[in-house]
């Protein structure tokens, strides 16, 4: 599961000594750069034109887009929560990406398997041992690579105790669950976004003072 603060810190570190340079500033369309001055990582670019804002930087490419809304910049700082990315309503806006800002989460699934074997071990002991005879190590019968090959894997498990009769035990509902969680590359945009946005509006309001 991500770790949304150590996502906020790792930020902070990468762009500790970082610096805005305005190539670009007529109205709604912007281009600003920020790096460190001694050529070190991690530098990313906004770009906005009417109704986009696109993000570009060694982490990735993210594009969002709104209507009739014009201003992205205003979007981004009115939709923050305090000085937050709002990571759940950016993700509604976002229209192209260069990587992925959801995808499968093993942790998640991990999880939801323990919480189910758990339950199932009062009547069919020794399931979480079978599941992992079957999932874990050089022999194993499944991959946990992608969600496709754990849902097939929930699929196709079943167990019942060696001597006990019945019906044997299996994983029952998993189309409903949810497995999805953020992308670190998408969180570290999000909060570059706020960042620079911020780094921006400094700038120019030192220069209107």
């Amino acid at each position: 599961m991500t770790d949304y603060a150590e996502i906020a810190a790792r930020f902070a570190r990468d762009t500790a000594g970082h610096q805005m340079t305005v190539l670009h500033d007529d109205g709604l369309y912007r281009h600003l750069r920020f790096a460190s001055p001694d050529g070190g990582g991690y530098r990313f670019d906004l770009i906005t034109w009417p109704h986009k804002l696109t993000f570009v930087g060694e982490v990735g490419t993210y594009v969002f887009s709104v209507y009739p809304t014009e201003d992205m910049l205003r979007l981004f700082r009115d939709s923050s929560v305090g000085d937050r990315p709002n990571f759940g309503y950016w993700h509604e806006k976002l229209v192209a990406w260069g990587e992925p800002a959801i995808q499968f989460s093993n942790d998640l699934f991990d999880r939801k398997v323990a919480e189910e074997l758990a339950k199932a071990e009062e009547f069919y002991p020794g399931v979480t041992t079978a599941w992992r005879e079957q999932t874990e190590g050089f022999l194993a019968a499944y991959s946990m690579e992608t969600e496709e090959e754990a849902r097939e894997a929930l699929a196709a498990f079943e167990y019942l105790p060696e001597g006990q009769w019945g019906e044997a035990w299996r994983f029952r509902y998993t189309s409903e669950w949810k497995f999805d969680d953020y992308d670190w590359r998408y969180l570290w945009c999000c909060h570059a976004v706020v960042w620079g946005i911020a780094q921006y509006d400094a700038a120019r309001k030192q220069v209107a003072a």
